[in-house]
């Protein structure tokens, strides 16, 4: 007590033990204070034993949660506490430092609060798993949303165009009495044998789009020549063969589906070249005509046309199969006799009549009555 100057050597450190929510923890046989996982607040007790009239000055720091330490005398020394530490390892480090410059001395106590459930490493992970499939979820179900949103709306613009193709048939059918409901008709054939030969879906919806609208031309074909009920006139036969051209013109500029323009422009294309309008030959002619050009021939026969009433069914058939590789294309014919096997193609109502005459015989009859006409007309005059 007399050696005012002693060395901070001979002074002694101590944490003898923590208050943990009340209740006092010491070290266990490591030197180690373990506190659980559900304790709220710490209070550490820390003591220097001084027996000389020093006052050093004491810093502590409790690592891994204070940012900066504290000085301060050791007769200021108390009690410090902590609230909500998180589970994990902690030093709780005490200093002291000769005020006359003297070597310092320090004390490390280890403090571990056990890790909560929630603090666990494997929780962690489950809960990241689980926050990633929660997001993966939520993204998933924003996707489907405006996935479905924007099939809705497709769904919808398809049967707008369905609607107004078909619309469209109608008028285009209102100028020929005697095809009434025939651009509906090959539409529905030329899906038919669209499906039959393998198409996707998409390009089947298309190709009956293109085939409503393939006579669109005859609009601007006057209905005296469609409806002459007698042998067209080489002018007349040119201009009925004209509304290829003009449906091409009309559907051209059509960007959102150019082949309605094809559609309506090659479906009198034939695979030896002589089609019109511009004598393409075998598959130079685009797909979608190709098919169109079948279910319009046979439309053509097995419906009342200006000259006769319809065709025999199995008239029909054969017709078309005779022309299997010149006119029409081969296996789109294939296809539809596959079909016409299958039971499809013959109306409901048929119950085997219908013409035997083809356009050859009713030709050369309409020339034999024109014959006899001009001779009569002769003797009369």
């Amino acid at each position: 007590i007399e050696t005012p100057f002693d060395d901070v050597g001979n002074i002694k450190m101590s944490v003898p033990y923590v208050e943990a929510d009340g209740e006092f923890i010491y070290p266990d046989e490591k030197g180690e204070i373990v506190i659980t996982s559900d304790v709220k607040k710490m209070t550490v007790y820390s003591y220097v034993y001084n027996y000389s009239l020093m006052n050093p000055q004491v810093t502590y720091l409790l690592n891994g949660f204070d940012k900066t330490p504290v000085t301060v005398k050791r007769s200021e020394l108390v009690p410090v506490s902590y609230t909500n530490l998180r589970g994990g390892s902690y030093s709780f480090v005490m200093k002291i430092k000769d005020p006359q410059g003297g070597e310092s001395k320090e004390l490390t106590v280890k403090i571990i609060k056990e890790k909560a459930v929630y603090e666990q490493v494997w929780f962690m992970v489950i809960c990241a798993l689980l926050a990633a499939a929660l997001t993966g979820l939520l993204i998933k179900l924003y996707i489907d949303r405006r996935t479905a949103r924007f099939l809705k709306k497709e769904k919808e613009q398809k049967e707008l165009i369905k609607e107004i193709a078909e619309a469209f048939a109608k008028v285009i059918d209102l100028k020929d009495k005697y095809t009434n409901g025939h651009s509906k008709r090959v539409a529905v054939y030329t899906k038919m044998l669209s499906e039959e030969l393998g198409l996707d879906e998409e390009t089947i919806d298309k190709y009956y789009y293109i085939a409503l609208l393939h006579d669109i031309g005859k609009i601007g074909v006057p209905p005296e020549v469609l409806n002459k009920p007698g042998k067209l006139t080489d002018d007349e036969f040119i201009r009925i063969k004209s509304h290829s051209s003009l449906g091409h013109d009309a559907l051209k500029d059509i960007s959102i589906m150019p082949e309605l323009a094809v559609g309506a422009g090659s479906h009198h294309e034939r695979p030896d070249g002589k089609g019109y309008p511009e004598g393409l030959k075998g598959d130079e002619i685009p797909r979608v005509a190709q098919i169109i050009a079948v279910a319009d021939t046979f439309d053509a026969m097995y419906s009342d046309r200006p000259y006769r009433k319809r065709m025999n069914f199995d008239k029909a058939v054969s017709i078309i199969r005779e022309v299997r590789g010149t006119q029409l294309a081969e296996d789109v014919v294939d296809a539809f006799l596959r079909l016409v096997e299958k039971g499809n193609f013959r109306a409901k109502n048929d119950t085997g009549g219908g013409s035997m005459e083809d356009i050859n015989n009713i030709h050369k009859k309409q020339e034999q009555q024109e014959a006899k006409q001009e001779e009569a007309e002769t003797v009369k005059a």
